[in-house]
């Protein structure tokens, strides 16, 4: 088994705790580690020094997933292990300059893929996760490549739509159009297999995540109708929100915690 316990045994129990109790954040109470195969190098992630209101660097997310997409990738689970870890290493190339810390994400990046197959999570799912991180990495490092990354990245999705719907509605020789986007990830080198896993992947999920906004709406709206109807009036008269399933912190001047 890759994943490691503070002994060096086979990882069977992840000890963290939630903190604070109605956030998202969760701290690791004993060390994990994970070896990509035997000789490899063994990334540890250490404990974080307790607190009930942890700070950046010194907490987890586990998997970093926008509330509104757990129903496609949780943000916990099989890829619990590989998250931490890949948290920590995220913290240790914040302090580095800016082309070792992209040279440094890149590998970790890989490295929680692998992690995540290891973990015998789905492939699809694992390079989706995959391609989130790296194009953080960019959003953490190098703001300039960030942007031009998801324009052309949103530009090779449109292109691959409207290759499908002209191809079908006009004449097939539109598909061609598809091939543009693997052409011109061509040009990011070494990060061409990204370029093309957003244009397509995101291509083929940009429905599903059309109809995942939409039930999400039609959902919290009927919590804000209950709320505001049944809640407020006779129950709780000062209700939690209906946009996020986080609590509030008031000591916050009403920011949600995290």
């Amino acid at each position: 088994m890759p994943y490691l316990d503070d002994d060096g045994g086979p990882l069977r129990v992840i000890p963290i705790t939630q903190a604070p109790a109605d956030g998202r954040f969760f701290q690791l109470n004993r060390r994990i580690g994970f070896q990509e195969h035997a000789g490899a190098p063994i990334y540890w992630a250490p404990p974080h020094i307790p607190s009930d209101d942890p700070q950046p660097g010194n907490r987890t997310d586990l998997a970093s997933v926008p509330w509104i997409f757990w129903s496609f990738i949780g943000s916990f689970g099989r890829q619990s292990a590989p998250a931490i870890v890949h948290d920590h290493r995220c913290e240790l190339a914040l302090a580095l300059p800016r082309d070792q810390a992209l040279e440094q994400r890149f590998e970790d990046d890989r490295v929680f893929r692998v992690g995540l197959r290891q973990q015998k999570m789905p492939l699809f799912r694992s390079w989706l996760m995959w391609a989130f991180v790296s194009v953080e990495r960019y959003f953490r490092h190098a703001p300039g490549r960030f942007t031009m990354l998801v324009i052309q990245s949103a530009i090779g999705i449109a292109m691959i739509v409207a290759a499908v719907i002209l191809g079908i509605v006009a004449h097939p020789l539109w598909l061609l159009l598809a091939l543009v986007p693997a052409v011109a990830a061509l040009l990011w080198r070494r990060e061409r297999r990204l370029m093309i896993w957003l244009a397509y992947s995101g291509a083929l999920l940009a429905p599903v995540i059309a109809v995942q906004f939409a039930a999400v709406g039609v959902f919290r709206l009927i919590e804000l109708l209950v709320r505001e109807t049944i809640d407020r009036p006779f129950v709780d008269h000062e209700p939690g929100p209906v946009i996020t399933p986080l609590r509030f912190d008031p000591r916050r001047s009403g920011q949600p915690r995290g």
